[in-house]
C-alpha cells in the first residue's frame, strides 16, 4: 500500500484536496464530498433500523417501511450534506455511529439482547423507538 499523490486524492475526495485540475471542474467548497457522508449516515441509519426491526420479530410490513425509510434517510442525509463543510458531515455520521451504539443492549458475553430503532438524523439522545 501507498499515499495517495496530491493529483490522487483530488481526484477521489470531489477536487478539495489543491487546485489541480485537468478537466477545469470547480467543485463547490467541497459540497459533493460532504453530501456522500452525510448520505452514508442516512443509510447507516436507516439499514440499522431495517436490523432493529428484523431482530425485534417486526411484522413484514414494518420491515417494509424501515427499508423504504432506508432511500428517504439517504435522501435526507444527502440534501443536509449540501450545505455541510465536510467535518460537519462527518460528525453527523460520528452522530449516528453513537445513536446506534447507545441502542444496541448486549450481555455479558457480547451478545446483543435488544435493538432499538434510532432516528435520522438523530437527536442528543440518541435511541427513540422510532422507526
Amino acid at each position: 500500500m501507498r499515499e495517495l499523490t496530491t493529483t490522487e486524492m483530488t481526484e477521489v475526495s470531489g477536487g478539495c484536496c489543491w487546485n489541480y485540475n485537468p478537466c477545469g471542474y470547480q467543485p463547490v467548497v467541497c459540497g459533493p464530498s460532504a453530501s456522500v457522508i452525510a448520505a452514508y449516515a442516512g443509510y447507516l441509519a436507516g439499514e440499522y433500523n431495517v436490523q432493529a426491526d428484523i431482530f425485534n420479530g417486526a411484522s413484514c410490513s414494518t420491515i417494509q417501511s424501515a427499508i423504504n425509510n432506508v432511500y428517504t434517510d439517504t435522501q435526507m442525509g444527502y440534501n443536509a450534506g449540501k450545505s455541510m463543510t465536510v467535518s460537519q458531515a462527518t460528525s453527523l455520521l460520528s452522530n449516528v455511529q453513537s445513536a446506534i451504539r447507545g441502542a444496541v443492549t448486549t450481555n455479558c458475553w457480547g451478545c446483543i439482547t435488544a435493538m432499538t430503532t434510532i432516528t435520522f438524523p438523530p437527536s442528543s439522545g440518541g435511541a427513540s423507538g422510532l422507526g
